[in-house]
Parts: C-alpha cells; structure tokens; sequence
C-alpha cells in the first residue's frame, strides 16, 4: 500500500509538472503576440513613441491576460496543494484545463487586434472556458474525496465559489458587451475585489477546520 501511495504522489507531481510548463509557455507566447511598430517610409524615429501608443491595446491585452494566467495557475496551484492523488478523472479535466489555457494567447491575439465587440466577447469566453474547466476539476476531487484529510465541505464550498466567481464574471461582461464593450471591460476588475474576499474567507475556513 505504501508503494501504491508513493506511486501516486510521483504521478501527481508529473501532472503539476506537465501544468507548469504549458502555463509557463502559454504566458511566454503572450508576449510575442505585440508587434513591433514599423516606422513609414521618409518618416524619423521621433514617431516611434507614437507608434507604440497606438498599440495600447496590445499591451493591455498582454498585461491582462499575463494576470489571468497568472490567476488561474495560482487557482491551479490551490487545488494540487489539498489533492493527495488522482484518477483518470483528474487527469482528464486537467488536461481540458490545460487545452483551453494554451487557447489563451489566440485570444489574446484576436482581441488585441479587433478590441470591439466581437473581439471583447471571444476574448471573454475563452478565459471563462478556461476557468470553469479549473473549477470543474476542483468540483470533481474534493467530490471524489481526492482531497487530503482536514477539508471540511465548507472549505470545499467556499473553494468552489472562488473557482467559479472569475469566469462567471466574463459571462456577465460578455452580455454586458452586447450593448457596450467598454463597460464589459471595466467589468473585469470585479475580479479584484471578488477574489480578495474569497481568499479571505478560504483562509478563515482552513484556519477554523
């Protein structure tokens, strides 16, 4: 039984590993999606400076998605610290996770370059894909009783909620982008304050379990 234990910690330790580096390339991607600016023809190097404001928005898009990432493999992280072990289950549902984070730089991509409705609709649905498949793999261990000893159902909960608030915030701003996509982007700062407050909670719960 020991050996089955220790066999399973190691094959856990790969699926992190295997996570790491999609996430790691995935956000590394990111950045070679920012073009550099070509000066016309007859033009001085005086208006590179203006160039590059007039790319604003791709570096906005690579900060933003750079923190989402960011995010959500801190999410990813939370869930492996509590998982003893895993099934296919696991294994399956983190690699749908990992599909959809190696899909973020595409739409990075396209919303950097169309930044109007569509653009801000896409880019929405994708993080928020990627989130609930996070939040679906978190659902299915702790249900599954993959968990390690100590977490109580309200920590479980309380988990879950965190898991699901940031993608359920880019549903809401992609209706919210049917009548303006400015109001939709502003939206995404929700996930500030949203996630404070949950992470405050969790840490009360496993404080009190």
């Amino acid at each position: 039984m020991g050996r089955s234990i220790r066999q399973d910690a190691e094959e856990t330790d790969r699926v992190i590993t295997l996570s790491d580096g999609v996430i790691a390339i995935a956000i590394t991607l990111l950045v070679l999606e920012i073009t550099v600016p070509t000066v016309p023809a007859g033009s001085s190097v005086s208006v590179l400076p203006e160039l590059l404001l007039e790319e604003w928005h791709e570096f906005f898009a690579y900060v933003l998605s750079f923190l989402i990432i960011g995010l959500y493999w801190i999410l990813h992280r939370r869930i492996f610290i509590h998982v003893e072990q895993h099934t296919r289950g696991v294994v399956w549902l983190n690699l749908l996770f990992l599909l959809m984070v190696a899909f973020v730089p595409f739409g990075t991509s396209l919303f950097s370059t169309y930044p109007g409705q569509f653009g801000v609709m896409f880019y929405a649905g994708v993080l928020a894909l990627t989130g609930f498949s996070l939040a679906l793999l978190w659902s299915y261990a702790s249900r599954e009783d993959l968990t390690e000893e100590g977490i109580t159902s309200r920590t479980a909960l309380i988990q879950a909620t965190r898991f699901f608030a940031s993608p359920l915030v880019f549903v809401f701003s992609i209706f919210v982008a049917i009548f303006d996509p400015t109001w939709a982007i502003l939206t995404w700062l929700l996930l500030i304050p949203i996630n404070a407050v949950l992470q405050s909670r969790v840490v009360e719960s496993l404080e009190e379990s």
